[in-house]
């Protein structure tokens, strides 16, 4: 299982992104394993879409591409434990949090706060 950051998905998304290329073959690599997606990560991919009015359409498809979960009511005081920790900003936190609080075997990202507080936690990052 893989959890997605919104880096990743930006870029997989995104032809321009400086990260496309690698963004794709990481997403060929993925093949048909389980990705999922945290609620607040799906939000922040849906800025840019809402900026220029695909926010339905942009949704829709990544409802299609990707598992959509949500956080559990104890998710928080997980996260303020991990931020306080880490440093990393809360939406890293919340990818992080996924990652080990589903036994994800990686995280895909291209962030490297989010990497290292990952391979700290023994969690690979796909970059």
């Amino acid at each position: 299982m893989i959890i997605a950051d919104a880096s990743w998905i930006i870029a997989l998304r995104d032809g321009r992104d400086v990260h496309h290329e690698r963004a794709v073959a990481i997403h060929e690599s993925v093949g048909t394993e389980r990705v999922l997606l945290p609620s607040l990560t799906f939000a922040e991919c849906l800025v840019g879409p809402a900026k220029f009015g695909a926010l339905d359409v942009a949704a829709h498809g990544l409802r299609a591409a990707f598992e959509i979960v949500e956080a559990d009511v104890e998710a928080p005081l997980r996260w303020a434990s991990l931020r306080a920790d880490t440093g990393l900003r809360l939406p890293d936190v919340v990818v992080l949090d996924a990652a080990v609080r589903h036994g994800a075997r990686a995280i895909a990202t291209f962030d490297d706060r989010l990497t290292a507080s990952a391979t700290d936690r023994t969690v690979v990052a796909l970059k």
